[in-house]
């Protein structure tokens, strides 16, 4: 089965967004709990039929308040809801901050290495490439031409060669 209209994101009164993935009964029935959102007064979760009302109901009530409202509102329950982030919000978050989820090398941040094992732990070994670094070189194994990597560069594409 295609999941149901309760897998997507929404767009809040701040211009931010969420995540919603709350599939199964118990977690979508949280969800419009803390929407505060009457049932009966909805389409059943999984008719199809009724997806666009719902998709209107979920855009109109997240609409309402900001992003981190949101997340106060969801702070604590199962109803599969998160915020979703910038790169730079998201390496500052707790969860990714306690897990080592980013590193910086080179004086650029950037995801660490995963997945991450006990016994075998990745590592980066290098720092992340230039701006356009390897860009002639790619673009030559998707099939340009000399003369038109050397047409781009002078449009000033910025790749190195």
């Amino acid at each position: 089965m295609r999941h149901a209209w309760s897998a997507g994101g929404a767009r809040t009164s701040d211009g931010q967004f969420v995540s919603v993935g709350a599939i199964e009964p118990k977690f979508y029935a949280e969800l419009l709990t803390r929407l505060g959102l009457d049932p009966a007064a909805l389409p059943k979760q999984h008719d199809r039929a009724g997806w666009p009302l719902l998709r209107e109901r979920f855009a109109t009530a997240f609409a309402d308040r900001s992003r981190d409202e949101w997340c106060a509102a969801f702070e604590g329950s199962d109803a599969c809801f998160a915020p979703v982030l910038s790169f730079t919000e998201s390496r500052r978050h707790p969860h990714v901050a306690a897990r080592g989820g980013a590193i910086e090398l080179a004086g650029i941040a950037q995801p660490a290495p995963a997945p991450r094992f006990d016994r075998t732990p990745g590592a980066a070994r290098r720092p992340p490439p230039e701006r356009g670094e390897g860009g002639a070189a790619a673009l030559a194994d998707w099939g340009f031409d000399a003369a038109a990597i050397a047409d781009l560069s002078r449009l000033g594409v910025g790749f190195a060669r």
